[in-house]
């Protein structure tokens, strides 16, 4: 009996051992992710700051166009540099808007747009209390 089984045992471990191997399992699909393009957050974050900056001194400019011209006649005689100053930190940002790939949107040409209208509306209350813009 003892013989028998040794004999099973050995039948069946040269059955597993002879047979074929089995199949490789088959390949699940898996999706194809399509490369997507990243928005450079550094890019997003200079033309926050660079508008931020431009609607700063489109509001200062703003409230200096809707100044009574006593009031703006005063300001300009304690800071006679503040109307040239203005005018240049105007024209840098225009000039570095259109110089700066990251700057190139249109949320910053809107936004450079309006610091132009202020200037005007600025220039325009100037000329009218009689200060050279």
């Amino acid at each position: 009996m003892r013989r028998a089984s040794l004999l099973a045992c050995l039948a069946m471990w040269c059955s597993l051992a002879c047979a074929r191997p089995a199949p490789p399992p088959t390949p699940v699909p898996t999706a194809t992710i399509a490369p997507q393009p990243t928005v450079d957050a550094q890019a997003g974050d200079i033309q926050d700051a660079f508008i931020s900056n431009v609607n700063d001194l489109t509001s200062e400019v703003s409230d200096l166009a809707i100044t009574p011209c006593d009031q703006l006649m005063a300001l300009v005689a304690a800071n006679p540099n503040e109307v040239t100053q203005i005018h240049g930190f105007a024209a840098t940002l225009k000039r570095v808007g259109g110089q700066q790939a990251a700057l190139n949107t249109d949320d910053v040409r809107a936004a450079l747009a309006a610091l132009d209208m202020a200037i005007s509306q600025f220039d325009a209350t100037l000329g009218a209390c009689g200060i050279k813009p």
